[in-house]
């Protein structure tokens, strides 16, 4: 009998470990923010804002895919013509390790600008929105409709 209660003591005292380690290992987990989750991202393309462009009646004369996007940390550039004026349109990949992608897409989010580093460290004014910048859009004359269909995306 008491080998019996020795090994029922024993046995409640493993299961006590485990489930303070299990706790202690998700309280851990929840105070430091990390989730067995996958975040569902929502990924934009350009293509999503041309068409939400044509949606709302504003007719895309002409259409341009960027020769170089890299050079501001982007992976893709289009540059639409409309109303006889041009805007450009850039996407990031968010998961980019690339220095200068990283430092983009944070200034862009944080104060409205991206750096152009090949010529003088020059700043440009952006909107942006979900890996997706938008420029030369200040003295577009449809600007403001413009600006509303890209912050919808």
């Amino acid at each position: 009998m008491v080998n019996n209660m020795k090994k029922n003591i024993v046995i409640i005292l493993i299961f006590a470990i485990i489930i303070v380690s299990i706790l202690g290992i998700v309280l851990y987990n929840r105070e430091h923010g990390i989730t067995n989750e996958i975040d569902a991202e929502i990924i934009i393309e350009i293509s999503d804002f041309k068409s939400k462009l044509e949606e709302n009646n504003l007719n895309i004369e002409k259409e341009e895919t960027s020769d170089n996007p890299s050079i501001i940390g982007a992976e893709e550039g289009v540059k639409y013509t409309i109303s006889g004026s041009s805007i450009q349109v850039y996407r990031y990949n968010l998961h980019s390790k690339d220095e200068l992608a990283v430092s983009n897409v944070k200034k862009a989010e944080e104060e409205g600008k991206i750096i152009l580093p090949n010529f003088d460290d020059t700043e440009i004014k952006v909107i942006y929105n979900k890996g997706l910048i938008l420029t030369n859009y200040e003295d577009h004359p449809d600007s403001e409709k413009i600006i509303e269909i890209f912050k919808s995306l």
